[in-house]
């Protein structure tokens, strides 16, 4: 049944994994080093000549997790009748997605200061995306849950 719940709450983080691609990040901004925009597919500059050029493959491992957790979402939707490898599916989902924001802090963003001598100014949209999948892949997980307790139910009384 695709009307439940859980649908709606996976197909929510569905689309904060695809929302990640057009918000940004972080800025790094400073008047010497230039102006720079952090997405998940890439770092930009924002100035006409750039002081330091990043790589097109910087940041594929934040697209693979990314797409990872959307594609993870959009196959548990599809998984309706299957709830244990639903919940299971959610897990993993959530542990690529506490990877992402991990990789995101601890890694990209300290690189990216150090590269180019500026501190990082957290937009609040790209950063909150990770943490609401997070949020709305644990309700979906515990409403698959509930379901399995009522199949289990309605099994013990036939």
């Amino acid at each position: 049944m695709l009307q439940r719940i859980q649908s709606v709450y996976l197909a929510i983080v569905a689309l904060a994994a695809l929302l990640l691609f057009f918000f940004p990040l972080a800025n790094y901004y400073n008047d010497l080093h230039g102006n720079y925009k952090f997405f998940i597919y890439g770092v930009r500059c924002m100035d006409p000549e750039p002081k330091v050029l990043f790589s097109t493959f910087f940041t594929i491992p934040l697209v693979i997790l990314t797409l990872a957790s959307f594609i993870f979402s959009v196959s548990t939707i599809s998984l309706y009748k299957k709830r244990f490898l639903q919940i299971r599916i959610c897990a993993f989902n959530m542990i690529t997605n506490i990877v992402l924001i991990m990789v995101i802090f601890f890694f990209y963003a300290t690189r990216i200061q150090s590269m180019t001598l500026t501190e990082p100014q957290y937009n609040f949209v790209g950063m909150a995306l990770p943490l609401v999948s997070i949020v709305f892949l644990i309700l979906s997980n515990r409403a698959i849950r509930k379901d399995e307790v009522l199949v289990k139910s309605a099994d013990r009384l036939r």
